[in-house]
């Protein structure tokens, strides 16, 4: 299978291009966050304009290979729990915009998790939740708004609410390679277990081979 992977969009326009080759590919996974651009990147109109008439659009142009994941400042808008650059002005457009695009909170395929921050055991075990549990887990359930100690909170984050340094030490879900995004970094950390991709770049996932790269490398 051949999968495009679209890390945090925050309202930038790095998925456009690649987007436009859905027909290459299996599917088309977007890892979260939508909006609430940042500053120095994106106008907060710029973003909802690119959501509401171009992102949405695709998504439901697209509904058989196009799979959409919640990410922290989704949350925000379908269940009123503060994420930074809230867009309270125009909350209830957001809304609808992410209403339309289908959001689940993880995806599964070949031996592959994708989810918006990561699945750790230990957040699962301290909730008494299973990874099955999150196929239909709702969004204001108070497990997912668990943030890791890394960015202020008290234990292990949710799989909306961790972060990646959480995953250089604890432990690992068996027999899964774990991909996802929320963490923003200069350049993408792909390890042994798993791969943090938030850097502004979309990628290409081949899980007969196993090879993960940036989709600008496989052009």
């Amino acid at each position: 299978m051949k999968i495009l992977i679209i890390p945090d969009v925050h309202g930038r326009d790095f998925w456009i291009e690649p987007c436009k080759h859905i027909d290459e590919f299996d599917k088309v996974i977007f890892l979260g966050d939508y909006h609430d651009p940042y500053p120095f990147q994106v106008s907060q109109e710029t973003s909802r304009h690119r959501l509401r008439d171009e992102l949405v659009p695709f998504i439901e142009a697209h509904k058989n290979k196009v799979v959409c994941l919640l990410g922290n400042h989704d949350c925000s808008y379908l269940v009123e729990v503060s994420a930074d650059r809230f867009d309270g002005r125009h909350a209830t457009e957001i809304k609808k915009c992410l209403k339309k695009m289908n959001l689940q909170l993880i995806y599964q395929v070949d031996g592959y998790l994708f989810s918006h921050s990561g699945v750790l055991p230990k957040w699962l075990e301290n909730n008494n939740l299973d990874l099955s549990d999150l196929e239909t887990l709702p969004f204001n359930h108070s497990a997912l708004m668990d943030v890791s100690s890394y960015r202020g909170g008290f234990d292990y984050g949710s799989c909306v609410w961790g972060d990646v340094r959480e995953y250089m030490l604890a432990d690992k879900l068996p027999d899964l390679y774990q991909i996802f995004g929320h963490t923003q970094l200069k350049s993408e950390a792909i390890t042994l277990y798993f791969a943090c991709l938030d850097c502004r770049k979309a990628f290409v996932l081949d899980t007969e081979t196993k090879s993960l790269k940036a989709w600008e490398e496989e052009n």
